[in-house]
């Protein structure tokens, strides 16, 4: 799909959709958008007296530093803002407010916090619990905010790491949190990698840029000078100075916003061909270099859940990774990010790069050419290291752990275990479900919802019923989460419908729709529109013969028990089936040995079949104790057998 002029885009327009076909170009379309959206990793607060008008000079000037800059006179209006606050770090000013600062401590979000009173005195004794900064001047508080947020812009990066299972990861079963965080990011880096971008992708970036940026002139200069002058051969000029578009791009790896990552998908890709340029052309200065440094704080649980327990396996870093050739560099940056934060873990990642194990897929590449000249490798994004050891060290009074990684082959066979569905063809084939689906794995439903919702509009979605299904499904299944029920079969009922102009009305792929639409009415408690899709599934799921459709069809028919209201169809339908599947012997062998089944679900099965046959209560029966159950079902087995009615 071709791109139009941009410059008929009006303010309206803050979100742009693209196509996810595989190996196809991508296609971007103008839509409304649901909310303006915050794109930067931090925003500034100012707290002042109510009273007070005379700081709107200074934060004129701040603006140009940090577009999200809000302001508020009312304390607790202003904590319950930054207690809302999820992806942001907060750089909170308090000017003309002299009580309760102990109430701003609990804040996790809370980044640094500045005093800016300029009649204040040092020794003052209300300030002499506070570790803040107290500023005199706005030029003072403009230089301290400029140092402090690069500081935290270099630390905000995300680590993902997982242990080396066993065996193959599959994407269809059920998968952990840190797997499907793992799987996410490795996932996003083959999809990139697989697309292939428009000529006009730039410009959609850069309008939807001017959008958000519309009131900041600064910025918009700046973008108007990547809009004249970016080459592909400069991205990682512009990917390493601290501009718009690289704190976009590290905060959207970071929230896994996959929506702005594709609109970002030309830049990307075009980093990945210039580390490869760089690699070659400086290969000899490249082969001198063998470790690098970079450093990073995080809390104490987050360090032992993320790294500690997972030593011997792999971690990767979501962002573009910049790691210095100097260890001191990096234990300086840990220094000063410990004193500002003497509650968090200082880390030392010390990298072993292995020069036979470079990929073009995942480059890397010292920053230095005509346009750098940096004693830094950049590693592309989401590449994977193994986690070789962790060691407590002192660097004077201070604690560091020295975390030891190596840089291994992305066809590492035990990487393959865990990154294999990521490289699954069919997988390919409905990237954006897919994607989708790992953001629920990982608990991150809204996330999930808004990009599902974008993809609604995704014409390769919309022409492919396949992909349609999936992501009515998937949006269902976070409603269903959310226990907005009515959602829920909006969705379900949109799947089904548009399954069914591909499907006959009796394929076995219509069963889960059937069990879902059924499980969101009995949520509801509407019984009879429940029972009515548990029978249908049922009915599809009797014309096949494997034991997994045995198993679905008892797990149906107990739900059928559990809502108290079996038909007569669905009683015989029961009863010859336990009758089919377990047999007489298997029943005898219960009635014998007078034992507990290792597997509770036959065990059920025959008991609940037991209870069909007597027409007694199966709520009632269910609260016996199972030892009766088995001295009962013997009692009532002996000597009787179940017959199939048609």
């Amino acid at each position: 799909m071709g791109c139009s002029s941009s410059k008929n885009f009006t303010s309206d327009i803050i979100s742009k959709h693209f196509s996810l076909h595989n190996e196809e170009s991508l296609s971007i379309t103008k839509t409304i958008p649901q909310s303006i959206r915050f794109l930067e990793n931090y925003l500034i607060i100012w707290l002042y007296d109510e009273t007070s008008n005379k700081f709107e000079n200074e934060i004129k000037q701040l603006r140009t530093l940090i577009y999200g800059l809000k302001t508020f006179n009312n304390i607790d209006a202003c904590i319950t803002f930054i207690d809302n606050i999820q992806d942001e770090k907060v750089f909170l000013i308090i000017s003309g407010i002299h009580r309760t600062f102990e109430r701003f401590h609990h804040l996790t979000q809370l980044e640094k916090l500045y005093i800016f009173d300029s009649s204040h005195k040092q020794n003052d004794e209300k300030y002499q619990i506070l570790k803040y900064d107290i500023i005199h001047n706005i030029d003072n508080l403009y230089k301290q905010l400029q140092e402090d947020m690069k500081l935290c812009e270099m630390d905000l990066i995300l680590i993902t790491t997982v242990f080396i299972p066993s065996e193959e990861i599959s994407f269809s079963s059920k998968l952990t949190k840190q797997q499907a965080s793992f799987l996410f990011t490795q996932m996003l880096k083959e999809i990139i990698a697989r697309l292939k971008f428009e000529s006009c992708s730039k410009d959609v970036f850069i309008d939807f840029c001017r959008l958000y940026y519309m009131n900041n002139n600064e910025q918009l200069h700046i973008i108007d000078e990547f809009a004249k002058n970016y080459r592909p051969n400069k991205a990682l000029w512009w990917l390493t100075n601290q501009c718009f578009i690289s704190k976009i791009l590290d905060r959207v790896q970071r929230t896994h916003e996959i929506d702005i990552i594709y609109k970002l998908g030309f830049f990307i890709k075009q980093i990945n061909i210039q580390l490869n340029h760089l690699y070659e052309e400086n290969s000899l200065l490249m082969k001198t270099i063998s470790i690098v440094y970079r450093g990073k704080t995080m809390s104490s649980i987050e360090f032992d859940t993320t790294v500690k327990n997972n030593c011997g396996g792999f971690l990767a870093f979501t962002n573009f990774l910049i790691a210095t050739i100097d260890k001191k560099d990096a234990i300086d940056f840990v220094d000063r990010r410990l004193t500002m934060h003497p509650n968090m873990t200082g880390i030392i990642f010390e990298i072993n790069i292995d020069q036979t194990k470079f990929n073009e897929k995942s480059p890397f590449a010292l920053l230095k050419d005509a346009d750098m000249n940096r004693n830094e490798i950049c590693f592309y994004m989401s590449t994977v290291f193994r986690i070789e050891s962790i060691e407590q060290t002192m660097n004077g009074t201070i604690i560091i752990w020295f975390v030891k990684l190596k840089l291994i082959d992305v066809n590492d066979q035990q990487l393959l275990r865990i990154v294999a569905p990521t490289r699954n063809d069919d997988i390919h084939l409905n990237p954006g479900y897919c994607l989708g689906k790992l953001l629920m794995e990982m608990g991150e439903y809204k996330r999930a919802e808004q990009f599902l919702l974008e993809l609604l509009h995704d014409p390769s979605v919309r022409s492919q019923p396949r992909r349609l299904v999936r992501v009515h499904s998937g949006l269902a299944a976070i409603y269903t989460y959310n226990n907005q029920y009515v959602n829920a079969l909006d969705h379900y009922q949109l799947a089904l419908e548009t399954s069914l102009t591909y499907l006959q009305s009796n394929h076995p792929d219509l069963v889960p729709i059937y069990k879902a639409i059924g499980d969101n009415y009995l949520h509801q408690k509407d019984y009879i529109h429940a029972l009515e899709n548990y029978e249908k599934a049922i009915e599809l799921l009797e014309q096949g013969t494997s034991q997994m459709n045995a198993d679905i069809i008892i797990d149906l028919h107990i739900l059928l028990i559990d809502i108290g209201k079996p038909s007569n169809r669905t009683l015989d339908g029961f009863i010859c089936h336990a009758n089919s599947t377990f047999e007489n012997g298997l029943i005898t062998t219960i009635v014998n040995n007078n034992t507990k089944l290792v597997n509770n679900k036959e065990y059920d099965v025959i008991i609940i079949g037991v209870e069909f046959a007597s027409l007694i209560s199966a709520r009632e029966l269910s609260r016996r104790d199972r030892s009766v159950l088995i001295l009962e079902a013997k009692n009532r087995i002996d000597g009787r057998t179940f017959y199939c009615t048609s």
